[in-house]
């Protein structure tokens, strides 16, 4: 265990020298990127959750932590704000958006400029396709996705509206959502070789 991260518990970070707490932070970072990251999938939240976490600690210090249980401590409290988090953007967790089909302008086009017209021109074709997609899938998912995008409607709305329970609303949007994932995959070789 790195000895810096030590001073987390014995003394306030916030009176150290702005490039200690900076080394600080990143090995902080390094440390608990890999499992927040694990739980969130998604690169900016987690930097905010990580970010939220090390704030929590600096707020409360010192801290009555023995140092052989500084790394699991300081990996709980990330779990728990990586939690937090999730609690927080449930919904925004149930939408397919373009992103979340793996849509990545160097992966489609195998160059880095994702800015370019053949990048906009990639991504106009895959919105298109994906539209396409939803149409092609059985009636009920079509449905609950309009439901869900066009209406906005919660679990419990839609759940209602079909006379169904909401665990099956739940199931039929990650099923057409998965459905439109894998024809992505397969006709754009999104993710392959």
């Amino acid at each position: 265990m790195s000895k810096s991260l030590l001073i987390l518990l014995t003394g306030d970070v916030r009176l150290l020298d702005p490039l200690l707490q900076e080394q600080l932070y990143k090995q902080f970072y390094q440390l608990l990127y890999p499992s927040v990251m694990y739980m969130l999938r998604d690169h900016p939240s987690t930097e905010d959750v990580i970010q939220e976490s090390f704030l929590n600690i600096i707020r409360k210090c010192p801290h009555e932590v023995e140092e052989c249980k500084l790394i699991p401590w300081l990996r709980t409290i990330a779990r728990n704000t990586s939690i937090s988090y999730l609690r927080k953007n449930q919904k925004k967790r149930d939408e397919l958006l373009p992103a979340d089909v793996f849509i990545d302008n160097t992966l489609l086009t195998g160059k880095g400029d994702p800015y370019s017209t053949e990048s906009e021109v990639e991504a106009k074709l895959l919105k298109e396709a994906i539209i396409r997609y939803i149409r092609q899938l059985k009636p009920i998912y079509r449905h609950v996705l309009q439901m869900r995008w066009l209406e906005q409607l919660s679990y419990k709305e839609m759940a209602a509206r079909l006379g169904v329970s909401e665990e099956h609303v739940r199931t039929a949007l990650h099923r057409s959502r998965e459905a439109v994932k894998r024809k992505v995959e397969q006709e754009w070789k999104v993710g392959g070789p």
